[in-house]
């Protein structure tokens, strides 16, 4: 996963939680979980808000993203110090206990511009996972093309900061190249009126083409979703294709 302003900017770093503070994705995941403790990782865990509470709730954690600054700023947080925290990709996380457990969330998976791309995590999630385990990870279903509503006309009303300080994010895409898809974002904060820039680039992979490289990798779906809510999935209007893998039998 490639690491731009967005993860690498202090000013950035610090508003994440504020710009993304639903919960629908957590709360899905965390429905997954039994009653007891799991050996967990979470793969691109940004400012740490799922490790944190997964953490919480008692059970043993991992952490790993490729943005340096945004594991510092998880470690300053709170209960940090019940999670073991890496920097880099998911290759970086000893083998030595295998998972119950692997989340991908807020889309990372997306940032995965390639088949090899893909593959590569597929192999490296395989070798951390326990027999039984399973990895959960999610993609924009392509056919609903959400890029589209992707421009400065529909952005979002101003996020609250403390101190009377506001946030507003606006994208506006740039190209869309087959499945890659790249936009821009700005970031601006008032009542300073700075505003900096974010360059991103994503992958809207079908679901065929998960479960076919899953395949190669000697992944099946044990879980299948369209949206937060547990939706059955549907090829034309599902607007998330949320997969739960385990090893084939």
């Amino acid at each position: 996963m490639a690491v731009n302003s967005l993860y690498s900017d202090p000013a950035l770093i610090a508003v994440y939680d504020a710009l993304n503070a639903g919960r629908e994705d957590y709360d899905f995941y965390l429905s997954q979980l039994p009653n007891v403790s799991q050996r967990i990782l979470d793969i691109g865990c940004g400012t740490g808000q799922f490790a944190l509470e997964l953490a919480a709730r008692g059970h043993d954690v991992c952490a790993v993203d490729p943005a340096p600054g945004m594991v510092a700023f998880a470690r300053e947080k709170p209960g940090a110090e019940l999670i073991e925290w890496y920097v880099g990709r998911c290759c970086v996380v000893p083998k030595s206990r295998p998972f119950d457990f692997i989340f991908m969330t807020g889309h990372a998976f997306q940032c995965l511009l390639s088949d090899q791309d893909i593959l590569r995590l597929y192999a490296e999630v395989v070798a951390r996972l326990a027999p039984d385990g399973a990895f959960f990870a999610e993609s924009r279903n392509p056919a609903v093309k959400a890029w589209e509503r992707w421009q400065p006309e529909n952005a979002g009303p101003p996020v609250a900061l403390p101190e009377g300080r506001t946030v507003q994010v606006a994208h506006e895409v740039t190209s869309v190249r087959g499945e890659l898809v790249q936009f821009d974002e700005t970031y601006r904060f008032e009542p300073e009126g700075l505003e900096i820039g974010s360059e991103s680039c994503l992958r809207f992979c079908t679901k065929g083409q998960l479960e076919a490289l899953a395949h190669q990798a000697g992944l099946g779906v044990r879980h299948l979703s369209g949206g937060w809510d547990g939706q059955a999935f549907d090829e034309t209007s599902s607007p998330e294709i949320i997969m739960g893998l385990q090893f084939r039998n």
